[in-house]
């Protein structure tokens, strides 16, 4: 047989240009696959470092404050924080947490193997993702005063045990961020419609023992028998005195001023009433860095009585001003101090001493609003960062005027929301940022 025709036959093949464009697109689309591939894989990389980026800063606020802990101890913490806000369902397969700190500073890093979706055309089957967070600790020195109402709605729904958790939970994180003993102290005033100073100052000069008021009017019996007494001033018993105070005249009742020998600066003993729950608060605790007991004071607080913000504010004022009756704050010092007020209440002003008869503790008294609109005007004044919280009911709009701004105030429905708002306002005063 003759190779001829086989020898025409293969050069027409090789000459053939038919069929070229399917060859050399197949040839390219390696490269595009792959080009898209990566896009792809990218993106998802990029998501999973946000991610890593977000536990890892939450994990680092959790821990910038800790002292006295092991490494093993602070890297534990650290990896629980992680794992809660990096949960195993998310993109990604993250390491270990590392924990190294440095004086004021708190470094932390981790990484996390990315399985490819498209890239592993090319032979990239996995992507290595690191992220990396840096705490600092501020070193500003900071006093707070914790004014809680204590009235007697307080006892509704849980309000004062969730609190009570809530206050406590507070103490521990904002107090754990101090850099050195006695850069953070924490004050607790309860109120209701007095406050409580205790019963050790009853023959200080600041205290007056009758005091007057408008005129009180109750009538008892009927027809011939009926009879109206009006009563205009109070006279209270050392010997029987529980140590509640009431508001100083206007204008010093919006005032911290330091008594005198003149009558209208000085504060009225109260009598034991159903207004301030037979002055069953606990006493004020002036500025304090032991823990302990601020949190068994928290614990000893029970509700009872009715309602007057303004006194709760003022009181609140005097432990964090220098100078102040009762106080033990530090001077003035933007550089160096932070002084600020977390203010909680769960209902409208009804009582007001100087409107006693108006204000007598049954319904809302607008009159005492003004007075607590002035009060908080001049605490701001004063360069006192303010918090407030309404819980369920109180009048929202004077809240959130005497908050120092719109992000300090805060209004929850149901007690058990008060968690979250703590840990809120205790993160923003622990002197932790986010510096990297």
């Amino acid at each position: 047989m003759s190779m001829r025709p086989l020898t025409s036959l293969f050069r027409r093949f090789l000459t053939d240009r038919r069929g070229n464009f399917a060859t050399i697109f197949a040839l390219a689309a390696i490269p595009l696959v792959v080009a898209a591939g990566a896009a792809v894989d990218i993106s998802r990389a990029y998501i999973v470092e946000n991610r890593l980026k977000a536990a890892l800063d939450a994990a680092g606020l959790a821990i910038g404050g800790e002292t006295g802990k092991t490494q093993a101890e602070l890297e534990a913490i650290a990896q629980a924080y992680f794992d809660a806000n990096y949960p195993a369902g998310k993109l990604g397969v993250p390491g270990a947490v590392n924990v190294v700190q440095d004086g004021n500073t708190v470094n932390l890093v981790v990484s996390a193997e990315l399985p490819t979706v498209l890239m592993g055309i090319a032979g990239i089957n996995t992507l290595d993702i690191g992220a990396s967070s840096q705490i600092t600790r501020m070193g500003k020195k900071l006093e707070v005063a914790l004014v809680l109402d204590n009235t007697g709605s307080m006892n509704s729904g849980g309000r004062l045990t969730v609190l009570k958790a809530a206050a406590k939970d507070l103490i521990d994180t904002v107090g754990s961020a101090a850099v050195s003993p006695g850069d953070v102290r924490i004050a607790i005033v309860p109120f209701t419609t007095d406050v409580n100073v205790g019963t050790t100052y009853k023959n200080e000069s600041w205290l007056k023992w009758t005091w007057a008021h408008p005129d009180l009017c109750t009538t008892t019996g009927w027809g011939k028998n009926k009879k109206t007494t009006c009563v205009d001033t109070r006279t209270v018993s050392k010997s029987g005195w529980g140590g509640c105070v009431v508001d100083r005249d206007e204008d010093y009742d919006i005032s911290v001023s330091t008594p005198t020998s003149a009558d209208a600066t000085k504060f009225p003993a109260n009598n034991n009433n159903i207004y301030n729950a037979n002055c069953g608060l606990r006493p004020i605790v002036p500025l304090s860095t032991n823990w302990s007991t601020l949190k068994s004071e928290i614990d000893a607080m029970s509700a009872g009585g009715a309602t007057n913000t303004t006194i709760g504010f003022v009181w609140g004022w005097q432990m964090l001003t220098d100078g102040a009756l009762l106080s033990n704050a530090a001077a003035p010092n933007a550089a160096e101090l932070e002084k600020v007020m977390i203010y909680l209440t769960d209902g409208d002003n009804t009582y007001y001493r100087q409107g006693i008869g108006i204000c007598n503790g049954s319904s809302h008294c607008a009159g005492v609003d003004l007075r607590t609109a002035a009060v908080c005007s001049a605490i701001k004044d004063a360069d006192i960062t303010v918090y407030t919280v309404r819980l369920v009911s109180g009048n929202a709009t004077l809240l959130r005027n005497c908050a120092s701004d719109a992000s300090k105030y805060y209004s929850v429905n149901t007690a058990n929301e008060l968690t979250d708002v703590f840990k809120s306002i205790a993160q923003a005063l622990s002197n932790l940022r986010i510096s990297k």
